[in-house]
C-alpha cells in the first residue's frame, strides 16, 4: 500500500482516487470487501460505505445528464453565492437610501442649498 497521509490524531487519510481504485477492485471481482478490509486494516463497514458512495455518485452522474462536481466545490460555490447575495442586498439598500434622499432634495431644493434650475452645460 502506498504512503497514506495521516491526520493529527493519527488516523489515515485516503484520497478519493485511492478509494475509487479500491472499490473498482471489488466491482471487477479481483477482491472481496472483507479481503480489502483486512488488507487496508479498516472496518468492513467503511469499505461498504465507500462502495455505496462510489456507486451512488456514478448513478447521480448518469441520471443528471450533466456535470457532477465534488461536494467541496459545491459548498465553495454556495458560500460565494451567499456572499454575493449579501453584497447585492447591501447595494440595494444604499440605492434605496440615495433615491429617497434625491426625492427629498427635489421636494425642497432650497432647504438643502440646491438651485432649482440646472446650470448650463450640465445635465441632471
Amino acid at each position: 500500500m502506498e504512503n497514506v497521509a495521516k491526520r493529527s490524531d493519527g488516523r489515515r487519510l485516503f484520497t478519493a482516487e485511492f478509494k475509487r481504485e479500491q472499490i473498482g477492485r471489488i466491482l471487477r471481482g479481483e477482491i472481496t470487501a472483507s479481503e480489502l478490509s483486512r488488507e487496508l486494516g479498516v472496518a468492513r463497514s467503511l469499505i461498504q460505505r465507500w462502495k455505496h458512495l462510489v456507486t451512488r455518485g456514478a448513478e447521480a452522474a448518469v441520471g443528471s445528464n450533466g456535470n457532477v462536481v465534488p461536494v467541496a466545490e459545491l459548498r465553495t460555490a454556495q458560500t460565494r453565492i451567499k456572499e454575493l447575495e449579501r453584497l447585492i442586498g447591501k447595494q440595494t439598500m444604499e440605492l434605496e437610501i440615495l433615491r429617497a434622499a434625491r426625492e427629498e432634495v427635489k421636494k425642497r431644493p432650497r432647504w438643502y442649498g440646491v438651485s432649482e434650475k440646472p446650470r448650463e452645460g450640465r445635465s441632471q
